[in-house]
């Protein structure tokens, strides 16, 4: 995809215009962006662009009328721009040929298609450098549409380490990967209780970006499933489809925290990525196994496919023992949100209101949808009913698995901790090509992510 810059007279009118042979036929949106519905205008721009990009060939003409306003010129050429990429992505399926160790991060370019789609830009203020961010955005989504697509024989655990080191390296982010030795002698049993049945070595990757010494620190903490077959408690194979998106937590906050390092952002942040494999081996963790977590809690094993919650846990005490006071994580975690949510909206869970609001706030001002869900101590009592262990990581016959797993892992939250958790199985993924994104990893929450951390 080409996207040029032009600045062209234009009467004051708050509004999109679009022509091109790109489309079937001309066509004209105008949208409000007045205050009291500018949430619901951007969400209309980036869904109407996001299948102008699918058809990824042709020249468009796009025109920004923002009154001069330039705040107002630079959130709408990262809404157009954004969705544009979104939309024109596809996974490339020539670029897997002849593959080899350490391809994901070298050939990442031609992995990430974004098609032959030529894009005018005009607005009546500057745009070039919002226009140079938005780009630096969809190309760090696609990076990490791509990581989510790569199937596990292509990524694996030694892979995606291999990636976020070389990242870390381009990026210049100080980077570390725990590997098992490391992890027992800090005491995260509950990362190598789920990678018991993989032959390879588990992993959990810190990347540090600090550009202003002495600040606080936001940890972005990614779930980095990277194939997910249930354990002993073994997936159907309905169920087991699609289990290379379990690692797209970690692929998403990876690419945020890539974002931050390019663009500039003046924020520092802890990237903590546990990246492991939950398979069946001799090795394997079973039911009704103990295993004491980092915070010192035990916790009771009673299914092995509930294994999300058993790596973030150690993850989020691992983020605190680092010092921040602000935690977010991400996790395709339990099929519950997504039967409540659908596909398109990610499940909220907060323990600060006035932190909920400005995650909320951000989402909406980036065309993304998500939805609080409760957090509240009647689900405290599901995760406590083990009388062998602190802890249990199920509640079997129990419904509501979304805030019964979200109150897992708030048991790993210490007072004064502000804690977000995500829980994004249903947008995660593109089950089928859609009417604006392809089958796939979608990069769901970077766009609001990026915009709450750039605000903060």
């Amino acid at each position: 995809m080409k996207v040029q810059h032009g600045i062209c007279p234009i009467e004051a009118c708050r509004s999109i215009r679009v022509t091109g042979a790109g489309i079937e036929n001309d066509c004209c949106m105008t949208v409000s962006l007045e205050k009291k519905n500018e949430a619901e205008g951007i969400r209309s721009i980036r869904e109407y662009f996001m299948e102008i990009g699918m058809q990824r060939i042709g020249t468009v003409d796009i025109n920004l009328e923002t009154d001069g306003d330039s705040q107002k010129a630079v959130k709408l050429t990262q809404t157009v721009v954004n969705a544009l990429y979104q939309g024109a992505y596809r996974f490339s399926k020539t670029a897997v040929r002849s593959w080899e160790k350490g391809a994901a991060f070298a050939r990442r370019d031609r992995l990430a298609d974004f098609g032959d789609l030529e894009v005018w830009l005009h607005a009546d203020t500057d745009v070039r450098d919002a226009l140079k961010k938005a780009i630096q955005f969809a190309t760090c989504t696609g990076y990490a549409r791509t990581l989510g697509n790569l199937p596990y024989n292509l990524l694996n655990i030694e892979e995606m380490v291999t990636y976020a080191q070389s990242l870390s390296e381009t990026c210049g982010i100080r980077f570390h990967a725990y590997r098992e030795a490391e992890l027992k002698e800090l005491g995260c049993n509950a990362i190598l209780a789920v990678n018991q049945g993989s032959s390879e070595q588990a992993a959990l990757v810190v990347m540090e970006y600090e550009p202003v010494v002495g600040a606080e620190k936001t940890a972005l903490v990614g779930k980095g499933l990277m194939f997910d077959a249930g354990g002993y408690h073994l997936k159907s194979m309905k169920d087991m489809e699609g289990m290379q998106y379990d690692m797209c937590g970690a692929a998403n906050l990876m690419e945020v925290m890539e974002m931050a390092a390019t663009s500039g952002m003046q924020k520092n942040l802890i990237g903590i990525f546990p990246l492991t494999a939950n398979l069946i081996g001799p090795d394997a963790g079973k039911m009704g196994d103990i295993i004491e977590t980092l915070s010192g809690k035990t916790v009771e094993i009673y299914n092995t496919d509930a294994e999300g919650r058993l790596v973030l846990c150690d993850s989020l005490t691992m983020a605190q023992k680092l010092g921040v006071k602000c935690v977010i994580d991400l996790a395709t975690l339990t099929y519950s949100c997504h039967a409540a949510l659908g596909d398109l909206t990610a499940g909220l869970f907060c323990n600060d209101d006035a932190l909920c609001h400005k995650i909320e706030e951000a989402m909406a001002q980036s065309g993304e949808r998500c939805w609080r869900m409760p957090l509240d101590d009647c689900y405290r009592g599901e995760v406590l009913w083990s009388s062998i262990a602190d802890l249990a990581n199920y509640a079997p016959g129990r419904p509501g698995a979304g805030p019964i797993a979200a109150a897992f892992l708030h048991e790993f939250i210490e007072e004064g901790t502000q804690w977000v958790h995500l829980d994004v199985v249903g947008p995660a993924v593109q089950r089928k090509p859609g009417k604006y994104l392809a089958k796939g990893a979608t990069g769901v929450c970077m766009a609001g992510l990026c915009r709450f951390l750039e605000q903060e």
